[in-house]
């Protein structure tokens, strides 16, 4: 039995009903990521500025070295000084100048999962202070 046109047209419209859902579905996650951006970068500059011993502390739990991908400084939008190269790294046009939220990232894991894994900094686990046996 072959398929009737009106088969073939009520298929082509669930097809195209699912594909405008996974299209909003996206949108809905790439906002809900970008809000998390938005948040991440006002707590950082919060932090920098004026929550130092807090930053020290999370600091102290970094490990790693900056691999200069740049993806920090492509947050939300991308940072007017930051300077890309031919071989794929980045410098920063200001980098003495340079705010403490900048100087400073990642400052958290949680900043980490802005960048989507590019960045090469990792935190460690807080390490657990043993008592003396008696």
């Amino acid at each position: 039995m072959k398929p009737t046109r009106n088969r073939r047209v009520s298929k082509q419209r669930t097809l195209e009903e699912r594909l405008a859902a996974a299209k909003r579905s996206r949108a809905v996650l790439d906002a809900k990521f970008r809000a998390r951006q938005v948040h991440g970068k006002l707590r950082r500059f919060v932090s920098a500025n004026f929550r130092k011993e807090d930053v020290i502390a999370s600091l102290s739990l970094r490990r790693g070295e900056c691999n200069r991908c740049g993806a920090c400084c492509e947050i939300l939008f991308k940072c007017p000084f930051l300077r890309k190269h031919e071989d794929g790294t980045t410098t920063c046009g200001i980098y003495e100048d340079r705010p403490n939220q900048c100087r400073l990232f990642p400052i958290e894991r949680r900043d980490l999962e802005e960048v989507r894994g590019t960045c090469s900094f990792y935190f460690i686990e807080k390490p657990v202070k043993l008592e003396k046996a008696s």
